[in-house]
């Protein structure tokens, strides 16, 4: 038997033998083979053997012992799960002899993990499903799965859209307690039970949007007032009077952030029922709705605004198709859109001679309006909308550009402004979301600096500043030979984000911005009309948010722009093979050290030109150019390319120049 003397040295040596080991962590990364790494925080590799995979899943974030292996490669023993990599996940249901299984879609995860007889729920070879991880393989390499959701086959008409929908979590059931609150609300309406507010029925408002749109949440109409004066109307759709902060309906819609529009079909952040009928501006119905009276002088300046709650009667439904039509001359009227009309339905009626005057006198004020922001702020570069025209399988059959026309330039103008005044509105009584933009990332300010200094750009002003920042932007595009440098300052830019604070807008140039415009479709724009109506209606009750709040939200809004771009580029990568061998002309939106990425303008599909490792090329990267073979490819550049391949599994479309 030991005695403590040595009983102390075998714990001393114990202890020895621990503070010699070298500890990191790090995040596993799978291989072709049955091996992998642990890529340590430090940026070293080290090697995991086979058997040691078995125990971690690519992703892991694990921690390790280091070792020196015979081969003097650093080597990880494994020692401990700081976090998994797989939890809730999409996978196709898989079964060999009696044993079943999902297969992982996330590309990194080669294996396939076991599903126990309990977990199945019915499901087939074959099928799509939503699974969640129940047992890791950490501790002796047998990981097990359950089914949560069975998804559909792959054959499946628009399997594409509910895998998409059920990765991202987006169909979220309605609970009884929401519909019920849903169905009070509707009871309201139908008494027309709007409580007091100003009448602005005699007001000759009209929605301009899609024809099949039926969430219209805004509508407009202007006016001619002395001294030169213009005033133009713009309703908003009003739930804040319905759904008090707090609520269930308003809880769900805090957490679904916003309706996720997708190809093939659309998650709605309000019960249907409220916001394609109850807060939807119908023609013809008297509708509650929160009002922006704005007066612009002769120069398109905004020289007073107004809010107030109200009731409208939106007199007219118009499309844009329709509305641009006439305003270029194309058609001599313009027809109501009539929902649900029948094809034996008889022609919907023209609209009277003074609404196509307002629509005349529309055009002129969004004219007006853009001119004095290209003037005085930092207008946005007009894009190009694409119409997917997908089959019953909700595959894309063919896809047709629409440019931006007259009549969403009225639209957006309107907007705009209206978001304007929310902003300078909000701030002015310290409330409210605004959208913030805080210019050039921090970490790219030197190379903007530098760039400035090479091309001879002096600015007096600071350009981390808001008036510095629209000066220089002005600067460039009215200097001769610098407006290129517009394009590779906007890459360096940060991007908008909400904030609670009422800070400026440098991306567009003014002072303060917050949306209001679209309450049926997005928590933000609901949440300033809360705070909007607080700032009229004292009495009222209101709950700002905190930040762990505004963080919750602003990640449910990325998530729903990940599923939208997941989802346009899996459907666009299929269509794409039929266009393989075609050539069309596009504009360079990207540049690397290795080639460009170019948008087709027919069809904005994004591909890549990559020039081979052994051509010469000289890169600029603050001016993002690249000099290929005495030509140099710049941004916003139109180059003429040929479709070479499409990569289905890897997700990548490849270009050449078209010499």
């Amino acid at each position: 038997m030991l005695d403590s003397n040595a009983l102390n040295q075998l714990s001393q040596l114990k202890q020895d033998i621990l503070d010699a080991k070298e500890y990191a962590t790090g995040t596993v990364v799978g291989t072709s083979g049955r091996f992998g790494f642990v890529k340590l925080e430090d940026g070293r590799d080290a090697f995991l053997s086979p058997e040691k995979m078995q125990r971690v899943l690519p992703g892991d974030v694990v921690k390790v012992t280091l070792t020196t292996n015979k081969k003097g490669k650093l080597e990880a023993d494994l020692e401990s799960l700081v976090e998994r990599s797989l939890d809730r996940f999409i996978g196709e249901y898989r079964t060999k002899g009696s044993a079943h299984f999902v297969a992982p879609l996330e590309s990194s995860v080669s294996r396939w993990i076991f599903i126990p007889p309990q977990q199945r729920a019915k499901c087939k070879e074959g099928d799509m499903i939503v699974a969640k991880l129940v047992r890791h393989p950490f501790k002796d390499g047998k990981p097990s799965a359950k089914v949560v959701e069975r998804i559909g086959q792959a054959n499946d008409s628009k399997i594409e859209f509910k895998t998409i929908r059920a990765k991202y979590n987006l169909n979220r059931a309605d609970n009884e307690t929401l519909l019920n609150q849903a169905s009070d609300i509707e009871k309201l309406f139908n008494e027309s039970a709007f409580g007091e507010r100003d009448d602005l029925t005699h007001i000759p408002f009209v929605t301009i949007d899609s024809a099949k749109t039926r969430d219209m949440d805004d509508a407009i109409a202007i006016e001619h007032l002395a001294d030169g004066l213009t005033r133009l109307h713009v309703a908003i759709a009003d739930p804040s009077a319905f759904i008090e902060q707090g609520s269930t309906l308003a809880n769900s819609a805090q957490v679904r952030a916003q309706t996720v529009y997708l190809l093939g079909g659309y998650i709605p952040m309000l019960p249907l029922q409220l916001s394609n009928a109850c807060f939807s501006l119908e023609a013809g119905k008297t509708r509650p709705a929160l009002v922006c009276q704005i007066d612009l002088n002769e120069q398109g300046s905004i020289s007073h605004y107004q809010f107030s709650f109200a009731n409208i009667a939106s007199k007219h439904k118009l499309s844009y198709d329709d509305v641009a039509a006439f305003l270029d001359g194309q058609q001599d009227t313009v027809r109501e859109i009539i929902l649900d009309a029948g094809d034996d339905a008889p022609p919907a009626p023209e609209l009277p001679a003074e609404m196509l005057q307002q629509l005349q006198d529309l055009k002129q004020l969004a004219q007006l309006r853009k001119t004095f922001r290209e003037q005085n702020f930092i207008p946005a570069v007009d894009q190009t909308d694409y119409d997917y025209q997908l089959n019953d399988l909700g595959k894309i059959e063919a896809i047709v550009a629409k440019p931006r026309n007259i009549a969403h330039s009225i639209v957006e103008e309107a907007m705009l402004a209206t978001n304007i005044c929310a902003g300078k509105f909000l701030a002015e009584h310290a409330s409210g979301l605004c959208i913030a933009h805080q210019g050039f990332r921090p970490e790219r300010l030197g190379e903007v600096k530098a760039l400035l200094k090479e091309e001879q750009v002096e600015c007096e002003q600071d350009i981390t500043s808001l008036e510095g920042h629209i000066a220089l932007f002005k600067q460039l595009t009215e200097s001769e030979g610098k407006q290129a440098l517009v394009f590779p300052l906007r890459r360096m830019m940060q991007v908008g984000e909400l904030s609670l604070e009422p800070n400026p807008h440098l991306g567009m140039g003014v002072s303060h911005y917050a949306t209001i415009t679209s309450p049926i479709r997005r928590f933000a724009d609901l949440y300033n009309h809360w705070a909007i109506r607080k700032a009229l209606q004292d009495s009222v009750a209101f709950e700002a948010l905190n930040e762990q709040s505004l963080e919750a939200l602003t990640e449910q809004l990325n998530i729903g722009r990940q599923a939208d771009r997941e989802l346009n580029k899996k459907l666009i990568i299929q269509f794409a093979g039929s266009l393989v061998g075609s050539t069309g002309k596009g504009k360079i939106r990207i540049v690397t050290q290795q080639g460009f990425g170019v948008r087709l303008q027919d069809t904005g599909i994004d591909g890549f030109v990559l020039f081979k490792k052994d051509t010469p090329k000289v890169y600029d990267a603050k001016r993002m150019t690249i000099e290929v073979d005495g030509v140099k490819y710049s941004l916003d550049m139109e180059v003429d390319v040929k479709v070479e391949s499409v990569d289905k599994e890897k997700q990548r479309i490849a270009f050449s120049v078209c010499k």
